[in-house]
């Protein structure tokens, strides 16, 4: 077994990192700790090891997306510039710059904007896609839907129009962020 040598970050800290990816969608807490880390190795970077800057190229550019956990009801707009998973019930529009997925056990009732949307769970209100919208087998959609590709698996509900083509260019801004992430989402969890 090679040995990791490490100056700036102990061993847990390491492989807490390192066990993650960059791809995918973390809590407000987890998303803080791991940008608390990458953070470190970048102000650090005169004291780092080979393994830790190989580490930190791996996760210098990430936008980790926003999980939003299955036991949680959220309410009013949400608006990131990063891909956002929602687990519970959210009451409210949400606009996403990156992908927006609905959970099988998610559901989301307002007006949704992404570049990407997947939908296992259930939207009621009008969807606009910039790429595609894929609505698996679980999933029902409630609402009008614009995107340039669409697919529906067998077994899906889909009540509405369909339109296939690119938004309204206003449709899928993306949101300029008011309040800080960690701000906005430590409101959303009425957490400080």
């Amino acid at each position: 077994m090679e040995t990791i040598k490490l100056k700036v970050l102990t061993q847990a800290q390491y492989q807490f990192l390192a066990s993650k990816d960059p791809n995918d969608y973390y809590d407000n807490r987890t998303r803080e700790q791991l940008y608390s880390l990458i953070e470190k190795l970048k102000d650090h970077k005169k004291y780092r090891t080979r393994d830790e800057s190989r580490l930190h190229k791996k996760f210098q550019e990430v936008q980790f997306g926003i999980l939003l956990p299955g036991n949680r009801k959220t309410t009013g707009p949400l608006k990131f510039k990063v891909s956002l998973c929602i687990n519970g019930e959210h009451v409210g529009d949400v606009t996403t710059g990156g992908t927006l997925i609905i959970s099988d056990q998610g559901s989301v009732r307002g007006n949704v904007i992404a570049e990407e949307i997947i939908c296992k769970g259930q939207i009621t209100g009008n969807v606009s896609a910039r790429r595609k919208l894929t609505l698996y087998s679980s999933g029902t959609l409630v609402g009008d839907l614009v995107a340039p590709a669409v697919h529906i698996a067998p077994g899906a509900l889909f009540q509405g129009k369909c339109k296939l083509g690119m938004p309204q260019p206003h449709a899928v801004e993306i949101p300029q962020e008011r309040v800080p992430l960690k701000n906005r989402i430590g409101q959303l969890f009425k957490v400080g």
